[in-house]
């Protein structure tokens, strides 16, 4: 039986971001005082959106991936053998409420009591659930049918720290590692639209926003084929957000996680912008219009590449795939470097997509997985004009292939 008001010892730790506290606190605390807020796409209503050049995208609350029933049982007969272990810090946000409010009362919030000595305890006044779990849920209900419930687990603990903070944190963890869906972390850089003007944006995150818009805007060619990775998306296409995201990323920047670790060197308050990142020297081809932040030109570009392709060639299943998704945004970086970008409006790509409207993309040398994003590529390449089979340095063996899937003599 948990009896409140509990006291725990705890050691402070000092960060950039803010200080956090250190604890051991017991499985079955966590679950008493513990919750998640499920990633998901908010109402599409005005005070539930985000403008920006012109494209709304709805809201997003919460910063969890939906938890996985597999991985709950693993953790429970783990949590039960007697060897168990589990030494990584959960990562808790205290004093909101499950709807997203800051606790105020003195008789229920978490705080700290300083004894002087550079020693610390976390008072946990009640069994109410004030703490957000910004990493470890699945760590945590792991013990909920677990016969280990006294465990203790090393907790890392913020107080009072803003929510739009707690998803930075879980996407910092995150974003890099494969046991994360690509599409929530990437989602979660909406935050930072919320945060702070379209000027003190990273490459990541005003990718997003373009994703977002491209998945939403009723202008848009892609609207409703992109896969968000978040409740509340309707899409049932196998277009990633995240390969739509790596694609415009290609286009502006050659180190995102760079840019984003220097733009985050400074607050928004005192003076965070793009022109920070002026001096980094990248490939990208169209790195100009992101720093100078002609968006508007950047999104319609984009905007004109695909509605041009949806028109021609988006009938065959090999431009809905991820790695077709690649193979376009490899065609239209390459375009970006061989012509004034003033060109390329809709009219441009219609014309040259329509010239190989008559090839035989459903072909079985479009059929092999690990070749497909470059084969892909180098058809729409060649078959366009905009390079030629010769420049492309094409192996022996394949280029019979590519002058026959092509109708070249």
């Amino acid at each position: 039986m948990i009896k409140f008001p509990l006291k725990i010892p705890a050691i402070k730790v000092d960060q950039p971001l803010g200080s956090f506290y250190v604890a051991s606190i017991p499985a079955e605390i966590l679950l008493k005082t513990c919750y998640t807020i499920k990633a998901e796409i908010l109402d599409d209503s005005d005070d539930e959106s985000i403008s920006y050049i012109g494209g709304l995208v709805s809201k997003l609350r919460g910063n969890q991936r939906i938890r996985t029933p597999k991985r709950l049982a693993e953790i429970k007969r783990y949590s039960e053998t007697v060897d168990a272990s589990f030494p990584n810090s959960i990562i808790l946000g205290a004093n909101y409420s499950e709807d997203g409010n800051l606790i105020k009362s003195t008789k229920e919030r978490w705080d700290i009591e300083d004894n002087g000595e550079g020693f610390y305890y976390l008072n946990i006044p009640t069994g109410k659930k004030l703490a957000s779990i910004i990493d470890g849920q699945h760590r945590v209900f792991g013990f909920e049918h677990s016969k280990a419930k006294n465990m203790e687990l090393l907790c890392s603990v913020y107080i009072d720290l803003p929510l739009a903070y707690h998803a930075r944190i879980f996407t910092n963890i995150n974003i890099n590692q494969k046991r994360v869906d690509k599409n929530l972390a990437y989602n979660l850089f909406q935050f930072d639209m919320e945060q702070g003007e379209p000027s003190s944006w990273s490459p990541e995150t005003l990718a997003v926003y373009f994703a977002r818009v491209l998945a939403s805007d009723d202008k848009s060619p892609l609207k409703g084929m992109i896969k968000l990775g978040v409740i509340n998306s309707t899409s049932t296409s196998s277009i990633s957000m995240a390969s739509i995201i790596d694609g415009i990323l290609s286009l502006i920047t050659s180190n995102p996680k760079q840019d984003r670790e220097l733009l985050h060197s400074k607050t928004i308050k005192d003076g965070r912008s793009r022109n920070m990142l002026s001096d980094i020297k990248t490939k990208s081809p169209l790195r100009h219009l992101y720093l100078e932040q002609k968006d508007k030109t950047l999104y319609d570009l984009i905007n004109h590449f695909f509605t041009a392709l949806n028109k021609t060639l988006w009938n065959y299943d090999v431009f809905r795939k991820t790695l077709g998704i690649h193979a376009c945004f490899d065609y239209l970086k390459i375009s970006c470097n061989e012509f004034d970008i003033s060109q390329l409006n809709e009219s441009f790509f219609f014309d040259r997509f329509d010239v190989i409207s008559s090839v035989n993309f459903t072909d079985e040398f479009f059929g092999v997985q690990t070749k497909l994003r470059t084969r892909l590529r180098n058809v729409l390449l060649i078959g366009t004009g905009v390079k030629t089979i010769e420049e492309l340095n094409i192996k022996n063996e394949e280029f019979k292939s590519y002058k026959k899937i092509l109708n070249l003599n």
